[in-house]
């Protein structure tokens, strides 16, 4: 199949796409059921990947047995599949292959399309007048909330170009069946514009127009996306190895499927097998930056505590806490400008968002390392 029939393809339930092996069957056996909290994940993921946070973010989702994952939708960016001739990038596919790879682990189906892969032309742009190919993302996501009974989440963790093309598309049922969008993207201040609004400003801006319940994890401060101590800062680093110490067989394998931009067929039978060497210690020995992880947690319903056991993503009312690292989401008056740029301001009562905000210090990284890694531990294989 060719990038255009991927692209073509829509909704795709992506469950056992081979016959099982041992060890995935056995993990099957052990994983339990959807969760109560309905979650669309958008994603700009790649194979392979274009940043490998991505693919963290949706382990974390896997990992989190809160969420139903009613779907994923794919957000490519044209010069991310296809580079100019004299860049030294990469040809990549959107990522298909990571969600039914994650789809036969987890032993349920995923709903899976790709957005399309150029800027809106402006804030209102429902992307209508594009060709076919265009259409699958957000035609899934309309689709998928209009099949909901309750209100879905909705995660951001790209460009929101497939979120706000549906939204100028039908407006009431968005208004109607969001309950949250979780917004990764953007700077606290400044006037650098940061990785994900650069991919398509005119969706940035249309999304802060939409009036849709934004809950604002920015990727950026005044100071940059990577400051690790800000009261606003979501991002936080570390390495692979502390991310993936003690993860299951299943896991490392689909990570370093990933990361070695394999180009096997049999991409559920590899999930079986313990990852090459010394490729594998090579990637471990690498760091990752991570911007979402708050977003989702918060999502979930837990908190970032210190237990007995060390630092772990709990849920709120759980006695083993022996402290917590306080974040909140605070009410606030946000506007966007022509430049997409967003200023905003402390409100009492209701605004029109809710913007992160956290204990400052550097140790929060060392501590959301230790929980992410316990989590993604807990994921059976």
């Amino acid at each position: 199949m060719n990038r255009r029939q991927l692209l073509t393809a829509g909704a795709v339930a992506l469950t056992g796409l081979c016959s099982p092996r041992r060890g995935a069957t056995e993990h099957a056996r052990n994983r339990k059921g959807r969760g109560t909290i309905p979650l669309i994940h958008t994603t700009d993921l790649y194979h392979p990947p274009q940043d490998p946070d991505d693919h963290f973010d949706l382990a974390t989702i896997a990992s989190l047995e809160e969420f139903d994952l009613k779907g994923v939708i794919l957000d490519p960016t044209s010069q991310y599949l296809n580079p100019s001739s004299d860049s030294s990038d990469i040809h990549r596919d959107p990522g298909f292959a990571p969600v039914s790879q994650m789809a036969y682990l987890l032993r349920r189906d995923i709903p899976v399309a790709a957005g399309p892969q150029d800027p809106l032309k402006h804030a209102h742009d429902d992307i209508s007048d594009r060709p076919r190919e265009d259409q699958a993302g957000v035609e899934l996501l309309i689709k998928l909330l209009e099949q909901s009974v309750t209100k879905v989440n909705i995660s951001a963790v790209g460009s929101c170009r497939v979120l706000t093309a549906a939204f100028n598309r039908n407006p009431g049922l968005l208004r109607a069946k969001t309950e949250s969008v979780l917004l990764n993207a953007g700077s606290t201040g400044g006037t650098k514009r940061e990785w994900n609004v650069r991919l398509d400003p005119e969706a940035y801006k249309g999304l802060w127009q939409s009036g849709l319940p934004i809950r604002w994890y920015p990727c950026a401060t005044d100071k940059g996306a990577f400051d690790q101590d800000h009261e606003r800062g979501t991002h936080w680093r570390t390495s692979h190895e502390t991310l993936l110490q003690g993860v299951s067989t299943s896991l490392r394998a689909w990570f370093a499927y990933a990361l070695a931009a394999s180009d096997r067929k049999d991409i559920i039978g590899v999930l079986s097998e313990a990852p090459p060497q010394p490729a594998w210690s090579a990637f471990l020995a690498q760091t990752r930056n991570l911007w979402s992880t708050a977003s989702l947690v918060m999502a979930a319903g837990r908190v970032l505590a210190r237990t007995a056991m060390g630092w772990r993503f709990v849920a709120n009312a759980t006695p083993i806490m022996e402290g917590v690292w306080p974040w909140r989401l605070d009410a606030v008056d946000a506007t966007v400008n022509d430049r997409a740029e967003v200023t905003w301001r402390n409100v009492e009562g209701n605004g029109n968002a809710l913007l992160f905000g956290r204990k400052q210090g550097k140790e929060f990284g060392d501590a959301m390392a230790e929980a992410l890694n316990a989590l993604l531990k807990s994921f059976p294989g």
